[in-house]
C-alpha cells in the first residue's frame, strides 16, 4: 500500500518568514520590470533560492550604474540591499531557533525508561525539528534493520515503509550511501535518492524518497544505528542546513542511548544485588531455625560437639588462616575481584580459596558460608558476654 500523499516539490528546507518573502517578491518584481525579464517568474519560499536571486539582482543593478544609468537602479539597489539583510537576519534566527528546538527535543528524550522505548520515540522527535517522515533503524553487524517510523498524517504508509524495511534488511556495502555515513560517523545529506541509494530500491520506491538526511548514532562501542528523516509531506527537499541540524540531533540521541543503557545496567545490577540479599537472608533465616549441618570434611572429620564453642572451633579448626581472611571478606560483601584487591593476590587465587571454603564447610553457596560464618561470630560473642 503506497500513501497518496503526492505534494508538489515546492522548495527546500524551512520557508522564509512570509513577511521576508514578500517584500523579496516585490524587489524581484521591480528588477523584472526595469530589466525586462519573464514576468512569469516567481522567487520560491526557500533562502537557498531566494539568496541567489538578489545576488543576480545585485549584479545587474551594478551594471546598470557601471553602465552611467545610476538614477534608475539606486533605489532599488537601496532596497535589495535592505531586503538581503533582513534575510540574512531570518536565516540567524532560524538557526537559533532550530538547535535551541533540538536541545529541547533531546532533553524530552532524556526520561526514556527503556532503550526500547527510546527507539519508539526517536521518529517522533525528529519531526519536531522541522521534519515530516523518520525512520530509526538498529545496525546488527553489516546489516540495517527499520525498527520505528512515523509518517505525520498518515501512520498506515508509516507501517507499510517500516514492513518493507524489515523485509529487505539493508546491508551496509558500497551500494549504499549509509555506509559512508557509518564510515565517516558524520550526517549525510542525499539529493537523489534514486541515483545515490541504488541499493535500497525497494524502500525507496515505498517510501518514494526524492531527497534526505540520514545520520549515525554512536553508543559506547560504535555506532548503533541510523536516523533518516525528510520533508516530503511537505512537498520540499533537505537542504545543508537539515544536514547539520539532523547530525547535531543524533549525536545528542547518541548521549540519550548511552546514558539510557547505563540506567538499565544499574537497574538490573539493584535487582541481583537484591536478590542476593534475600538469599543471604533466606540461608541464615534456614540455619539459626533448624541448627547447622554436618560437614564433609577431608581427612579426619571434625564433629563440632555440643554448645556455642564446638561452633567456634569448628569452623576455625576445618579453615586455614589465609582461608578465614578469605571467609571474613565474603562476609563483608566483598566479590572474587575484591577479596583479590585485598589480599594482594590473583583472582583465580581466590576463587579457588572460596571453592575450598565452601567444601570444607559443606556450604552450597556462598551465602550458606557467610551464613555459618555469622553464626560463629555470633557464638564468640556470646561466649565473651558470658
Amino acid at each position: 500500500m503506497k500513501s497518496t500523499l503526492t505534494p508538489p516539490r515546492l522548495g527546500r528546507g524551512h520557508r522564509i518568514p512570509k513577511v521576508v518573502l514578500r517584500e523579496i517578491r516585490m524587489v524581484a518584481e521591480r528588477a523584472r520590470k526595469l530589466f525586462g525579464g519573464d514576468p512569469d517568474t516567481e522567487v520560491t519560499d526557500d533562502f537557498s533560492a531566494a539568496q541567489e536571486v538578489l545576488a543576480e539582482i545585485a549584479e545587474r543593478v551594478g551594471e546598470l550604474a557601471a553602465a552611467g544609468r545610476t538614477g534608475e537602479v539606486l533605489d532599488l539597489f537601496i532596497d535589495v540591499s535592505d531586503v538581503r539583510e533582513r534575510l540574512r537576519q531570518a536565516q540567524l534566527e532560524l538557526r537559533v531557533s532550530v538547535h535551541t528546538q533540538v536541545q529541547e527535543t533531546l532533553a524530552r528524550l532524556q526520561d526514556a525508561p527503556s532503550v526500547a522505548r527510546l527507539v519508539e520515540r526517536v521518529p517522533e522527535a525528529a519531526c519536531q525539528l522541522g521534519f515530516d517522515r523518520a525512520l530509526f533503524s538498529e545496525i546488527h553487524e553489516s546489516v540495517w534493520v527499520p525498527q520505528s517510523c512515523i509518517v505525520l498524517g498518515d501512520p498506515t504508509w508509516a507501517a507499510e515503509i517500516l514492513r518493507i524495511g524489515r523485509a529487505e534488511s539493508p546491508v551496509l556495502d558500497r551500494t549504499v550511501v549509509e555506509t559512508e555515513a557509518v564510515r565517516r560517523r558524520r550526517a549525510l545529506l542525499v539529493t537523489d535518492a534514486r541515483r545515490e541509494a541504488r541499493g535500497l530500491t525497494c524502500l525507496v520506491e515505498a517510501a518514494r524518497l526524492e531527497s534526505y538526511v540520514v545520520a549515525p548514532v554512536l553508543g559506547d562501542d560504535g555506532v548503533v544505528g541510523l536516523v533518516h528523516a525528510d520533508r516530503y509531506v511537505q512537498g520540499r527537499q533537505v537542504d545543508e542546513f537539515d544536514r547539520e541540524v539532523f547530525g547535531t540531533f543524533a549525536q545528542g540521541l547518541g548521549i540519550a542511548f548511552r546514558r539510557t543503557v547505563l540506567v538499565e545496567r544499574v537497574q538490573s545490577l539493584r535487582t541481583e544485588v537484591g536478590q542476593f540479599t534475600t538469599s543471604i537472608a533466606n540461608a541464615m533465616d534456614r540455619i539459626l531455625s533448624t541448627g547447622l549441618p554436618t560437614a564433609p570434611i577431608i581427612g579426619d572429620p571434625v564433629v563440632p560437639p555440643p554448645g556455642p564453642v564446638p561452633v567456634r572451633s569448628f569452623v576455625e579448626s576445618a579453615l586455614t588462616p589465609r582461608q578465614l581472611e578469605v571467609l571474613r571478606l565474603m562476609g563483608d560483601g566483598k566479590t572474587n575481584a575484591g577479596i583479590a584487591t585485598r589480599l594482594t593476590i590473583s583472582e583465580d587465587t581466590a576463587k579457588s580459596h572460596v571453592k575450598q571454603i565452601l567444601r570444607k564447610l559443606g556450604a552450597a553457596n556462598r551465602a550458606e558460608a557467610v551464613s555459618l560464618f555469622l553464626r560463629t561470630q555470633q557464638a564468640r560473642s556470646a561466649l565473651d558476654l558470658s
